[in-house]
């Protein structure tokens, strides 16, 4: 009996331990507007190459984490963004309309690690090296839950950020940010701010005026209260079958295809594959895949 318990206390000690010890890590993976773009981070490469340490307080030594978990801040991490690069592609968004913004979850969600911490949004005009004192918080872009669970019981790490009506034209630079206790995380993303639908413009002469892409309209993070529409409204049947065997980056424009078979938030994980060589759209799992 006095084994056992010492067994049992050992074992609740390693895992308290591993509680202790984890260190999370997350990052912009889309932004979505008129025309979809991505961090400057981008989307391709191991954690260590995508996430980004960030300290949003004055001082350096305000920001450094415990010892323990064998990270030390550099003088680096006082800038919100990576200097030199530009988010290629870069987003495209009309003055008052909303912005997708998703980030990646990396098993934080759901399991006690990230509750009740926030994600920040703020915009500051386009700048290489950004001093994170420049920047602005969007409306409604202040302390956005990290995650949340939607009507149709997915978990998602996503939200859309509405950009004020009267911001002037122009490139911009947004800053995301994630307060995870002692760590916080950063992702910029260069934007382009185009004019609202209310702005007048003098168009010049074509012989059929282009087709205006349809806006994301504003929302919270609040469970959806209906089902989202497909976009677009039709999908192909062959095309869902080839899915179900061989994943979304088979198609030419495979975003497109998720948004059509799971909703407007999703797009095809293609730097995330499975044992296979198959990806699966955002918002679903590969259950939903058949087995070759």
């Amino acid at each position: 009996q006095s084994y056992a318990r010492n067994m049992k206390s050992l074992h609740l000690f390693l895992l308290l331990e591993s509680l202790v010890l984890v260190e999370p890590h997350s990052w912009v993976v889309k932004v979505v507007g008129l025309s979809g773009g991505k961090s400057r981070g981008g989307n391709i490469g191991d954690d260590l190459t995508l996430q980004r340490y960030f300290c949003p307080l004055p001082l350096l030594s305000d920001c450094q984490p415990d010892p323990k978990h064998g990270i030390t801040l550099t003088n680096d991490a006082l800038r919100p963004c990576r200097a030199g690069i530009e988010s290629s592609p870069r987003a495209t968004v009309r003055a008052g309309d909303g912005l997708y913004v998703s980030w990646m979850g990396n098993g934080h969600v759901n399991n006690g690690q990230s509750d009740g911490t926030c994600a920040n949004f703020l915009l500051t005009p386009h700048a290489s090296d950004p001093d994170f004192t420049s920047f602005v918080t969007i409306p409604g872009g202040e302390c956005v839950p990290y995650w949340y669970t939607n009507a149709q019981g997915f978990e998602k790490t996503d939200h859309i950020i509405t950009i004020p009506g009267d911001t002037p034209l122009g490139k911009y630079t947004l800053l995301w940010y994630w307060d995870f206790t002692e760590f916080w995380y950063s992702s910029c993303s260069d934007i382009e701010v185009l004019p609202s639908l209310g702005t007048p413009t003098t168009p010049a002469p074509v012989a059929s005026p282009p087709v205006a892409p349809p806006s994301i309209a504003p929302q919270t993070n609040a469970p959806q209260t209906s089902a989202p529409q497909s976009y677009p409204p039709s999908l192909d049947v062959a095309d869902m079958q080839s899915y179900q065997t061989y994943g979304c980056g088979q198609f030419a424009n495979a975003d497109l295809f998720c948004k059509s078979y799971l909703g407007k938030s999703s797009y095809c994980k293609y730097w995330n594959l499975d044992e296979c060589g198959r990806a699966v759209c955002h918002g679903g799992d590969f259950f939903y895949l058949a087995q070759p």
